[in-house]
């Protein structure tokens, strides 16, 4: 496996099809197709399912693209240190961090930073908190901005500051739907007991604590879809399957102007982010100087 061979694969990836693929990186398609044969034959697994005239990433592959971006970009991380050594000292801090704070929270936390550290660079890692652990444990990121629950004891914690949810930083849960699934489609507010019976979209890591929240109203609550993203969450509400389950800051992200944001009176449902680490990694004096900004 060479990195050329994953920058093709990665191509391919983001285009769909070899075609486009090649037109991207300005070469013939019969390279880039026995190129990608080649890694297939290499690791032994398929990584595009062929359908009709597109190629459809298998969950190998999906696996392999998440590693190869981390890779090509340590690769340039590390060409870019290498080249700082003999000119201006410069520093990258690789960051891991779920949406909500990534498009909210994050942006003026580096601008004020890097006013005074202008030798700073940042890598931003999005995805989910699951997703970003992994990251932390393969030391492709040094911070994490992740969300409850997680296992706090494997990590130095700093709770995320948000003025807009109150001093603890906890982040209400809200329900997202159209509203003829509502009984009071005027209200801001609902009790949990108002999604007895409703078809509910939720994110799979708030599936227990939903339900033993709803448990203690005395229901179950009809979960129809569960995911692993929140985006998917807010797209199924948007398509009509039911009402999304999800934290005030990441009900922010939906598009939809047709869908009602509810806040969920219920205390048991808060969802807080933190800013993690690892414990026993070492950082740098501009790494902890970020921290310090939380």
């Amino acid at each position: 496996m060479t990195l050329k061979q994953l920058e093709y694969f990665l191509a391919i990836a983001d285009t769909g099809s070899v075609t486009r693929a090649a037109q991207t990186l300005n070469i013939s398609q019969p390279p880039l197709s026995l190129q990608l044969k080649a890694l297939e034959e290499e690791l032994g697994v398929q990584l595009f399912s062929r359908e009709k005239k597109n190629l459809v990433i298998t969950e190998a592959g999906q696996l392999l693209r998440e590693r190869a971006r981390a890779i090509l970009d340590l690769v340039n991380d590390s060409v870019q240190d290498v080249q700082n050594l003999t000119t201006e000292r410069r520093t990258t801090i690789h960051i891991g961090t779920i949406s909500s704070v990534c498009t909210r929270l994050l942006p003026e936390k580096i601008l004020a930073f890097t006013k005074s550290y202008p030798h700073v660079e940042f890598q931003i890692f999005e995805g989910s908190t699951t997703t970003i652990q992994n990251h932390l444990s393969e030391r492709v990121v040094e911070l994490g901005i992740i969300r409850e629950p997680f296992n706090a004891s494997a990590y130095h914690t700093v709770p995320i500051r948000d003025n807009s949810l109150g001093y603890d930083a906890a982040d209400y849960f809200t329900a997202v739907g159209y509203p003829h699934f509502f009984e009071e489609p005027d209200s801001p507010v609902i009790g949990l007991e108002s999604l007895r019976g409703k078809p509910i979209i939720t994110h799979r890591r708030y599936r227990d604590m939903l339900v033993n929240a709803c448990r203690k109203k005395g229901f179950i609550p009809n979960i129809v879809c569960q995911n692993d993203e929140l985006a998917s969450s807010l797209s199924w509400a948007s398509s009509g399957i039911g009402i999304a389950i999800a934290p005030y800051s990441s009900a922010l992200q939906n598009s939809n102007p047709k869908l009602l944001v509810k806040r969920i009176d219920c205390p048991a449902l808060l969802s807080r982010a933190f800013l993690v680490w690892n414990r026993g990694s070492e950082l740098n004096d501009e790494t902890r100087a970020f921290i310090a900004l939380f």
